[in-house]
């Protein structure tokens, strides 16, 4: 018997989402590596780590991935390991961090986007939501603007959203090779809805980079707003993590 092309594609779409089922998945589509938590076809969240300057592995934002699948039923949630870094259980991705400075490059949002893009074909999600925390939220940022359509929901944490402006806040020296959210924000489309997170107490990325970031996106006329936690400082942690989350799952239906 011959099975038509979209029968096929259908088929393999089934067979994919019922191997995720039962167990987080550490193989998964595309040049990066990660975990994946969850399946069906509602929606794919997709998570990225900030830069972990302590040099720990990026893991700290498995748990917030394997918390969206487990709370939000026919979700696809994956704890991306950005470009250079790893993820500990061997997990290494591809690209480099330059020791975790100057590394939101043209090269590397590449790479995230890329593997966004095959998550998407080989989960068949019909929304896909990304996440990102401090430079992982740089990077969800310089994407959204460069790759329109790409995404649906962008969920930026304690984003950098101006990297000029980041760095002589903290009076550090100007970071020549990234690519900056602010400098790609008059590309975002309308058709993507922009939401940051930030900590009224963020010594690091200062709540004023993630507010004057989306009052240019609704200048234009993205559904965007911006919620600043009171009390929460940088750390992917207590208020600021479960408003993130609350976020991102208020994304999920739409």
């Amino acid at each position: 018997m011959r099975i038509a092309r979209r029968d096929f594609r259908a088929l393999l779409v089934a067979f994919f989402t019922l191997a995720l089922s039962s167990l987080a998945s550490a193989q998964i589509p595309g040049p990066l590596a990660g975990t994946m938590f969850g399946s069906g076809q509602r929606a794919l969240v997709v998570v990225l780590h900030g830069d972990l300057s302590n040099g720990r592995d990026a893991t700290y934002h498995r748990s917030f991935a394997e918390d969206i699948a487990r709370r939000n039923s026919g979700v696809v949630a994956v704890a991306l390991v950005r470009p250079g870094y790893s993820g500990g259980r061997g997990l290494q991705s591809a690209g480099s961090n330059n020791n975790r400075r100057d590394h939101y490059t043209r090269r590397n949002n590449d790479l995230v986007a890329e593997s966004i893009r095959a998550l998407q074909r080989a989960t068949g999600a019909r929304r896909v939501i990304v996440v990102g925390h401090s430079g992982g939220a740089a990077q969800v940022g310089a994407i959204i603007g460069r790759f329109p359509q790409l995404v649906d929901s962008a969920v930026l944490v304690s984003c950098p959203c101006d990297i000029g402006r980041w760095r002589s806040m903290r009076g550090r020296g100007a970071w020549q090779n990234s690519e900056s959210p602010s400098q790609f924000a008059s590309r975002v489309p309308r058709s993507t809805r922009v939401i940051a997170v930030v900590g009224s107490n963020d010594s690091n990325t200062a709540p004023v980079l993630s507010q004057e970031y989306i009052a240019g996106l609704q200048a234009r006329g993205v559904p965007a707003g911006v919620t600043v936690v009171r009390g929460a400082s940088h750390d992917f942690n207590g208020s600021l993590r479960s408003t993130a989350l609350a976020a991102v799952e208020g994304e999920i239906p739409r």
